[in-house]
């Protein structure tokens, strides 16, 4: 990690010196509080991308996921709307967790649209996809402890089981 965290620090020291060199006057009128809590702003967005790859997990960008399916991009985002695909919002893309494939099949997972239905019931119209996402990296005791994810994985899963650890977790979210 050691070495992995300098060179996080110091690209981030790099760019941060480049921007602020360019535009040195955004700093003029700032006092010291107000520049701290921007720059403590930009570290926890600079970070934030690596948490949330670490919760969401393997993921796809538009292009992979369509190319995988045989869709075109606007198939994709069809699916994502009508809430039988999960979507991530990123930068200049969107992510799709490789969970929500069947790899052999080179299909959505029919439980897919299952969970994403129950999340929506529990918590509204378009609930955060992040929640789904990490939610499905995550241990859950109506799995036996297991993440649905390695529930999904398992070859003699049940998909309901998934299905009702789900309304577990999104009855106790909307709670």
């Amino acid at each position: 990690m050691g070495d992995a965290f300098q060179g996080f620090v110091d690209g981030f020291a790099e760019m941060l010196q480049e921007q602020i060199d360019r535009r040195k006057e955004l700093l003029a009128d700032l006092d010291y509080d107000t520049a701290r809590r921007h720059g403590r702003d930009g570290a926890a967005a600079a970070v934030a991308p690596l948490i949330w790859g670490e919760l969401v997990g393997e993921r796809w960008d538009t292009t992979t996921t369509a190319e995988f399916l045989g869709v075109s991009r606007q198939a994709l985002h069809d699916r994502v709307r009508r809430g039988t695909l999960l979507g991530v919002p990123g930068r200049g893309t969107t992510w799709f967790p490789t969970w929500e494939f069947d790899l052999g099949q080179r299909r959505i997972r029919p439980v897919v649209a299952q969970i994403l239905g129950v999340f929506e019931v529990a918590l509204g119209d378009r609930p955060d996809p992040l929640v789904i996402a990490s939610w499905v990296q995550s241990p859950q005791s109506a799995l036996d402890g297991l993440s649905p994810l390695d529930w999904m994985s398992s070859p003699a899963r049940d998909d309901q089981a998934v299905v009702t650890a789900a309304r577990r977790s999104a009855a106790k979210l909307a709670a």
